[in-house]
C-alpha cells in the first residue's frame, strides 16, 4: 500500500507554500481503533486530514487541537503536533437523525462549528478561533474557519473515499499559503488554478505517483523542502490522567470518595482505560482540603 506522507514545498520563487498529505495506514488505524463504520470512519478521516495539513503550515505551534460540532449530533475531535503526530476521536449521539442518515450513507449534515487552539512552542499562550459554517463538508468549512482566522491567505482541498483496490479508506489533500509580499497577479492565479482543480480523490486516482501529483497541484515551478510520516501516537499516560483528577472541585472528589469504587477513565482518542485507585483520589483530596484550609486562614 501506498505509504503516508506529508510533503513540505514552496514555488520556485517562493511566493507561496503548499503540504500535500498522503494518508491510508494512518486512518484505519483510527478506524480499527475506535471501531467506526465507514461512514464515520470518512468524516474522521476527512478531519484528520485538516489537521495534519493545518499544523504543517503552523511553523511556531507546538500543537493544533480542531473540534468539529454539529449541535449535538456528533462532536470529532483531532490534535496534532507539528511533527505530525495526530490523534483523533468521533462521538455521535445514536438517537440521532442527522447521525443515522449518515450510516445510511445520507448526508444531511446542517452546519459545522469549527474551533481551533494552538499552542506554540514554550509558551503558555492559546490562541481562538471560532467559526460556523454553514455547510455539510469538513473541507468548506475549514475553508471558512481558515479565512476569519488567519491572516495570510490559505486554502485546503481534501478527499477521503474507500479504496478500489482493497476496500479501505484512502484520504488525499493538500494546502496552500500565500507568503508576505505576494504579486497580486501571483495570487489571483494560484488561486484560478486551484478553483479548476478536480476533487482530490479524482486527481489521486489518475494517477497517484506523488511527482506528478506535486507538478498537477502547483500552477508554477516548485522547489522540495522536506517530507515526513505522519503517525496515529496519543499522548495520554496515568500522570495525565491523575492531573485531571487534580483539578476537580472538592465537592466532585468527595463524591467519587463516597462511591468507595476505583475510578476508571478512558481516553477519548486511543480508547485506553485508565484506572485511578481509592487511596490516589483520597491522598489528592486530602492535599488539596490542606491547601484550601490553608488559603483560607491566610486570608482571615
Amino acid at each position: 500500500m501506498f505509504q503516508d506522507y506529508l510533503f513540505f514545498g514552496v514555488d520556485t520563487k517562493v511566493h507561496y507554500s503548499y503540504r500535500m498529505l498522503h494518508l491510508s495506514h494512518l486512518v484505519e488505524e483510527a478506524k480499527q481503533l475506535h471501531n467506526l463504520n465507514t461512514n464515520r470512519a470518512l468524516l474522521l478521516s476527512d478531519a484528520l486530514l485538516g489537521s495534519v495539513l493545518l499544523s504543517s503550515i503552523l511553523d511556531y505551534e507546538e500543537r493544533v487541537n480542531l473540534r468539529f460540532h454539529c449541535n449535538s449530533d456528533f462532536t470529532i475531535g483531532t490534535e496534532t503536533s507539528y511533527q505530525a503526530e495526530t490523534r483523533g476521536y468521533i462521538e455521535c449521539n445514536e438517537n440521532s437523525e442527522v447521525v443515522k442518515q449518515l450510516d445510511l450513507g445520507n448526508n444531511i449534515i446542517p452546519e459545522y462549528q469549527v474551533r481551533s487552539m494552538r499552542s506554540q512552542r514554550k509558551k503558555p499562550n492559546l490562541f481562538e478561533g471560532l467559526t460556523v459554517s454553514k455547510s455539510d463538508s469538513i473541507e468548506k468549512a475549514l475553508n471558512e474557519h481558515l479565512a476569519t482566522s488567519y491572516q495570510m491567505n490559505t486554502y485546503l482541498k481534501i478527499s477521503s473515499w474507500i479504496s478500489p483496490e482493497n476496500g479501505k479508506i484512502n484520504a488525499f489533500g493538500v494546502i496552500y499559503q500565500e507568503l508576505p509580499d505576494i504579486p497580486e497577479e501571483v495570487s489571483i492565479k494560484l488561486k484560478n488554478h486551484i478553483d479548476s482543480l478536480p476533487s482530490m480523490k479524482e486527481l489521486f486516482l489518475i494517477d497517484s505517483d506523488a511527482d506528478i501529483l506535486s507538478k498537477k497541484l502547483i500552477p508554477d515551478a516548485t522547489k522540495a523542502v522536506k517530507s515526513i510520516n505522519p503517525k496515529f501516537v496519543c499522548s495520554c499516560s496515568q500522570e495525565r490522567v491523575e492531573n485531571v483528577i487534580v483539578t476537580l472541585p472538592l465537592n466532585e472528589l468527595s463524591d467519587i470518595l463516597n462511591k468507595a469504587e476505583d475510578l476508571e477513565m478512558k481516553c477519548h482518542y486511543c480508547n485506553k482505560n485508565y484506572i485511578v485507585s481509592m487511596q490516589t483520589i483520597s491522598q489528592i483530596y486530602a492535599s488539596r482540603s490542606q491547601v484550601n484550609s490553608t488559603n483560607s486562614n491566610e486570608m482571615n
